[in-house]
């Protein structure tokens, strides 16, 4: 199955989405934007590397943004957009992360189901394009604020759950490795609406689905090798 065929096409399921970002915009969030359920997965699996896929999406240009709309108007973008980008990420069988600032970072389990997972999170950011064009702006217009564009990264790969502190259910617990790390700085490379994937992930995708151009990165930005062929870490984008 191609990953576009996932779309949240049906109007019903459009409308409900549309009226819940209303009532965001007028009322306030409308869900509980805790991350404890991925605290509960990771808890899981403390001092041991992981397969995963890692997602990010951010808004594009929101210090602009910030500086043309009240503190109260940004908040309440960024509470929308959190939300209904953390409603998704469940959707497609992920876990939201982490919110930073206006980007919210996922994982998708991958242990099982590597492929999977992969497709699992490109349906996941089809859908946020789709929401966020279709759904959220429409509100954002309708009630004086700006558009909301963003950019997007994601790729495969092991990383290490680490707790820090003495309590399992107290202390922080996050993951490290190089996986999160290269998604991160992948961002760097995509522009306003786009998707930027890293080779890992690349080649757990359908040959139907690699509909993509690779990025041709300037090596002073990008110095990650793929540790099997010794060559240049390759970031596709995809159409």
């Amino acid at each position: 199955m191609a990953y576009g065929s996932q779309l949240l096409s049906p109007a019903r399921d459009l409308d409900a989405i549309q009226t819940r970002v209303r009532q965001t915009l007028d009322r306030g969030v409308q869900i509980d934007l805790s991350t404890e359920l991925c605290k509960r997965f990771l808890r899981r699996h403390v001092n041991r590397k992981i397969e995963v896929v890692i997602l990010y999406v951010d808004i594009d240009g929101s210090t602009r943004m910030s500086m043309a709309v009240t503190p109260l108007q940004f908040a309440t973008i960024l509470h929308v957009f959190s939300q209904e980008m953390s409603l998704l990420i469940s959707e497609h069988g992920g876990y939201t992360l982490k919110y930073v600032g206006d980007a919210v970072i996922a994982l998708f389990p991958a242990e099982y189901d590597s492929r999977q997972a992969s497709m699992n999170a490109i349906g996941c950011v089809k859908d946020m394009q789709e929401i966020i064009k279709k759904c959220i702006n429409p509100e954002l217009a309708a009630h004086g604020l700006p558009e909301i564009r963003i950019k997007i990264s994601i790729d495969y790969g092991d990383v290490q759950v680490v707790v820090y502190g003495k309590s399992l259910e107290r202390s922080h617990i996050d993951i490290v490795g190089s996986t999160i790390s290269m998604a991160a700085k992948m961002l760097a490379f995509a522009k306003t609406g786009q998707i930027v994937v890293g080779e890992s992930l690349y080649e757990k995708l359908p040959s139907d689905n690699q509909s993509s151009a690779k990025l041709d990165v300037d090596p002073s930005r990008w110095s990650y090798v793929n540790e099997k062929s010794g060559s240049p870490y390759g970031l596709y984008v995809m159409k």
